[in-house]
């Protein structure tokens, strides 16, 4: 209550400045009062101002509503509550610290941008009505459930005593639950006895049945809850729950809801693996062709990340099989369908070798579902699959460099066909992977016909999406006109400064030195390894690169710290390998030390198999410039990196890391960086080039792996970003 203070015998007097009658304030409740007015000037000085004036858009009138709203109507209420002879002190507090937390409640969320700022009228105009209504005895509900869950959440809660609390919290927790599906079931047990309950769970298995089916088999109060829901689709949850197959059974729920398939029949099934992944082959097939009915098959993520796990345990057998013959490595395979190896080779982006792709015997798995279709026709094979995430396929043939090979084995129209649905839609994705897809494909495209045809399709989309005013679609067809220039294979120096000049990007062909130290001009560094023998091998080769001459290496239980003695000063953490699981543990007690010790490395390098790469990506910090992950860079990877770190430089490989590959890479880097120069992508690379171009045998190993400049997925997400971060 921003006023004038008039101190009188044992009590505080305000006098509004808007108006002119003083009100008596007790020394008491003056702490209460003054919280209050904190809360006003914090929401005057939002914009940077304290002038008496709320402004939250650039529409003058609402601000002015704002402004009248949070500061005379808030000095009102609280004249009103002192003026109020028939409150006594504990109620005048009561609806004094409501009133505060009511504003603090709504400054927090409007810093978080977690609140629309134009409610403050109608929050202040609620809270007014709900303090009148408890003064009366009368129920807050009529008012609470026309509030949003983000106004209404804290205005509630000194109502407590309030006859409409209950059915208020009730609705809040509604409001928030039904917004908040994918989030809610951990946060149930306060609300197991309200009836919207029920509904809430019932909306969570439409949308996300996995999670109703981890709770349905605990021993939480919420399970009870789950069994005795009435909804058709939970009770069907609670059955698969029963079974000690539940996880493998999850992916048909589809085919158990319209009585295809019964529980009994799937548990044989999936009890043998090779059964089990062909019969969620078949099933996906399904699932596909009811989705591009336009139906939402309820098990199709389930079934999807299931399918994913059980293909890496195919191709992780092939890869390590690698240096035996082709008999021995494929054999695993043998007798899968074109169908089966198709879904192989769509869930195995992350850790597929390229000699485990294709390969000059005929044998790769690419290879063999091609000689295996009968005849060996791609659209043939794309309409048995129903087009299952065939962007992705064309994005993976694309950098294994059989994509000419596929479109050639149609008909030229159907090759033209394919390619058109490859680039169209993208905006419809509920995320931005296919649209990456696309951008790192074209990337790895060199066919200059296929090239200009994708170029001109691009360009017909832009023009569809933007007849449609579709934002989001025009976002990302712009971005992808501009990436897919002539010039646009990042190939020189000249091509990337344009693209970061034309998609308003730092430099994405080099990072400056300067922006690798830290406040005290050292370059901190962290390398993770695993316990595996893939790490302790990698480990043992990446110490070899550091000299005693040039370099200190200490090493503790949990990790090794290696500083530079010449150049520019550069410290690198590397944790140990120890044994699974003890491999994480270090890696914790190295993030404890970082962390203790207020050290941000700008450089982070994963040494390990693509499976470990997650705990890797948890331990990124957002100081990172540049991140060489030395395994499969995929969309999800990408977008990880880049959520974490906006500014990352990335360096990945289209298959698993090698440390034939990975240690020439970090030893450029190393060396530049004791050098203090900037580290420029584009000659660093060249360099490389003409290292590998000697040694046949790493040349291709090195070929698989992309540079930052040349990143073309890195470079649309962070563009994307950009445009939305600049529009919003």
């Amino acid at each position: 209550m921003r006023k004038t203070l008039l101190i009188i015998a044992l009590g505080i007097a305000y006098s509004g400045l808007t108006y002119g009658q003083k009100v008596q304030i007790p020394i008491s409740r003056q702490g209460f009062h003054d919280n209050i007015d904190k809360e006003q000037v914090a929401a005057d000085k939002f914009d940077g101002k304290q002038d008496n004036f709320v402004k939250v858009s650039d529409d003058e009138s609402m601000s002015l509503q704002v402004t009248n709203a949070l500061l005379k109507q808030v000095d009102d209420i609280q004249n009103e509550i002192e003026l109020d002879t028939a409150l006594d002190h504990r109620l005048k507090v009561k609806y004094l610290s409501g009133l505060q937390q009511t504003l603090k409640d709504y400054n927090t969320k409007r810093a978080f941008k977690r609140i629309d700022a134009e409610e403050a009228p109608a929050m202040v105009q609620a809270y007014r009505a709900m303090m009148h209504a408890d003064i009366k005895g009368a129920s807050i509900y009529p008012i609470a459930r026309k509030l949003s869950f983000e106004a209404g959440e804290r205005m509630i809660e000194p109502f407590k005593e309030n006859p409409g609390y209950q059915e208020s919290r009730a609705e809040m927790f509604s409001k928030y639950a039904f917004k908040n599906l994918e989030d809610i079931m951990p946060k149930l047990g306060p609300y197991l006895d309200y009836p919207v309950t029920d509904s809430i769970i019932a909306a969570v298995a439409r949308q996300y049945p996995n999670k109703v089916l981890t709770y349905a088999t605990s021993y939480t109060p919420t399970a009870s809850a789950i069994r005795r829901n009435q909804d058709p689709l939970v009770q069907q949850i609670v059955q698969i729950g029963r079974s000690g197959q539940s996880t493998k059974l999850m992916p048909f729920i589809d085919q158990l809801l319209d009585g295809t398939a019964t529980i009994s029949d799937l548990e044989s099934t999936v009890s043998n693996d090779d059964n089990y992944f062909r019969q969620m082959v078949k099933a996906s097939i399904a699932l596909q062709k009811r989705k591009s009915n336009g139906e939402n098959p309820l098990g199709l993520k389930s079934m999807q990340e299931n399918m994913h796990a059980k293909s890496l345990r195919y191709i992780r057998e092939i890869n390590d099989l690698h240096d035996e013959g082709h008999a021995v490595r494929f054999r695993i395979v043998k007798d899968f369908t074109p169908e089966e190896l198709y879904y192989l080779i769509i869930n195995g982006q992350e850790e597929l070798y390229t000699s485990s792709y294709t390969n000059a015997a005929k044998n790769g798995l690419y290879d063999q579902m091609m000689l295996r279709m009968k005849p060996s026709r791609g659209d043939s094979l794309l309409m048995l699959v129903s087009f299952d995430r065939f962007k992705k396929f064309i994005a993976m043939a694309a950098g294994f460099n059989t994509l000419d090979h596929f479109l050639k084995s149609m008909d030229p129209e159907n090759a033209n066909y394919l390619m058109v649905k490859f680039v169209r839609s993208l905006e419809k994705t509920a995320d931005l992977e296919d649209a990456v897809d696309v951008a790192n494909s074209f990337g790895s495209i060199r066919d200059p016909k296929l090239l200009d045809f994708l170029r001109t399709e691009v360009r017909k989309n832009l023009v569809f999406v933007t007849g449609k005013k579709d934002k989001r679609g025009m976002t990302i067809y712009e971005l992808l006109n501009s990436i897919f220039t002539e010039e646009g294979q990042g190939s020189d120096s000249s091509w990337a400064s344009e693209m970061s000049s034309k998609l308003k990007l730092p430099p994405i062909n080099y990072v400056e030195f300067k922006d690798l130290p830290s406040d005290s001009g050292r370059v901190y560094q962290q390398v993770f390894f695993y316990g595996d023998e893939d790490g302790v091998s990698s480990y043992a080769s990446f110490m070899g690169n550091f000299p005693r001459s040039d370099w200190d290496v200490n090493k503790n239980k949990y990790w090794t710290t290696i500083t530079s003695l010449k150049g520019k000063p550069t410290t690198i953490y590397a944790n140990n390998p120890l044994d699974e699981p003890e491999d994480k543990t270090a890696i914790e007690k190295l993030a404890e030390y970082l962390d203790e010790k207020d050290i941000h490395p700008t450089i982070f390098i994963h040494r390990g198999h693509s499976y470990h790469v997650n705990t890797t990506l948890d331990n990124l910090q957002s100081t990172a410039r540049i991140v060489i992950l030395g395994s499969c860079g995929g969309y999800h990877n990408l977008a990880t990196v880049l959520e974490k770190a906006p500014e990352a430089h990335i360096i990945s490989s289209k298959q698993v890391g090698t440390r034939w590959v990975n240690e020439p890479i970090i030893r450029s880097l190393e060396d530049l960086v004791r050098g203090g120069k900037n580290v420029d992508w584009v000659h660093m690379w060249a360099g490389l080039g003409k290292k590998f171009s000697a040694e046949p045998a790493n040349k291709p190993l090195f070929d698989d792996y992309v540079p930052p400049h040349k990143n073309l997925g890195a470079i649309f997400i962070k563009a994307y970003r950009q445009v939305m971060k600049d529009e919003n």
